[in-house]
Formats: structure tokens, sequence, C-alpha cells
């Protein structure tokens, strides 16, 4: 994260789990320039082609797990990715169009984080959790410059205090750089309904971050 002219925070600072993460980004990439079009591939899914599932995950579990991640901050999601693909696999014959399954899935996925962090707040309710920090910051080497590590990490402490519908569509738009229009298909709601939610988020987020000495240079930059 760095000071410049907007405040953005892409996910967590640069780790070996995080190069992992961008090359699985990638190789997703490419293979959705595969000529096998997404609108093919569930046909293939949907006739029980054994092999088509696994070209769908192939495909699109890098993309369901950085969402997961992004959404949830810095913590295991593998159990979230299995529960997105459980989902998608039961309900796929629902989806009216074939070739949105891109949207469809990130909707999906949007559904297993607010799900998750509503578990999240009850097992803190029920103290039968930790006080609900996000993670606990890894102890960095010396030399390191930890202001950026520090700052996402208090960024996801904001996150923790808006709800759970502003902090998805917070993380899609401004993490994940979700457009607009694509948004408006997860959320499953008009362009300028989108439009206003995004800015009802980055306008909460912003409130918050005001108050805390570490985001608010970041957000002084940004005017």
């Amino acid at each position: 994260m760095a000071k410049s002219g907007r405040l953005r925070v892409v996910g967590r600072p640069a780790s070996r789990g995080d190069t992992e993460e961008s090359a699985g980004s990638s190789e997703a990439r490419v293979r959705t320039t595969h000529p096998e079009h997404d609108d093919a591939l569930v046909a293939a899914v949907l006739a029980g082609d054994p092999a088509a599932a696994g070209r769908m995950w192939d495909r699109y579990s890098p993309l369901v797990r950085r969402i997961l991640r992004r959404v949830l901050g810095p913590v295991d999601v593998e159990d979230g990715l299995q529960d997105a693909f459980l989902r998608l696999f039961r309900d796929l014959g629902s989806l009216r169009d074939r070739s949105a399954l891109r949207s469809y899935l990130i909707g999906i996925a949007l559904h297993v984080s607010t799900s998750e962090l509503r578990r999240r707040r009850a097992r803190r309710w029920l103290r039968l959790s930790d006080d609900g920090a996000v993670v606990e910051p890894d102890v960095l080497p010396r030399g390191e410059d930890h202001e950026p590590r520090a700052a996402v990490l208090r960024l996801y402490e904001v996150l923790d205090r808006i709800s759970d519908e502003r902090r998805a569509v917070f993380v899609l738009r401004f993490v994940e750089g979700l457009e607009l229009a694509e948004l408006s298909v997860v959320l499953d709601c008009s362009l300028a309904t989108a439009k206003r939610r995004v800015a009802d988020a980055a306008r909460r987020v912003a409130v918050l971050a005001a108050c805390d000495p570490l985001l608010a240079p970041y957000l002084e930059a940004k005017r």
C-alpha cells in the first residue's frame, strides 16, 4: 500500500503465499481465454462430463480464493473455497445465462464470505473466539518497512466495524477492482443502485479511516 493520489489497498503485503496466488491468478486469466467458453463449460458440467468440473475449478478457484481472502482478511479460506464450489455445482442448473458464470461465482463467493463474517461476529458475542482481531500481525525482520502491512491490518479493523454488505461492496469495488457493470450483476441490482452502494461504502470507510492516525495520511493524499 503506497501513499499516492488514491487510497488503494490491494490485499496484504506480498508474501510467498501471495506470490503463488498471483501466479494462480495469471494462470486463471490465461484459462479465461481458452477456446472452451464458459457457456460450453457449464453445459459440459451439467451433461456429466467427469473432467469438466475439474476444468471449472482450475479456471475459477484462484479468483474465488482471492475474493474470500480480501473480504475476510488474511485468514485460511480453504473451507470457504470448498463451500463456494459445492454451492456452485449444486445450483449450477439454475444459472440462466451460462456465459455469466464468472459473475455468478463471484456472487456465491460473496454469500460465503458474508456468512462467515456473521459466524465470526456470533462467535465473538458468545466468547468462543478472541476479541475479534482479524489476524495477529506477523513479526517482520528488522529493516523491513512495517507501515504498509500495519496499514493493511488497520484497514481490516476498519472493515470489521462496518456492515457485512458495505464491507463486501467496498472490497469488490476498491480491492478486487470489479467494474460497476459487473458489480451490479453480482449484487443483482441496477447500475445506479450499485453506484449508490459503492459511494455509501466508500464514505463510511473514509469516515472511520480518517480517525486512524495510520490510515488518515492515505486519505489526505487522496484529496
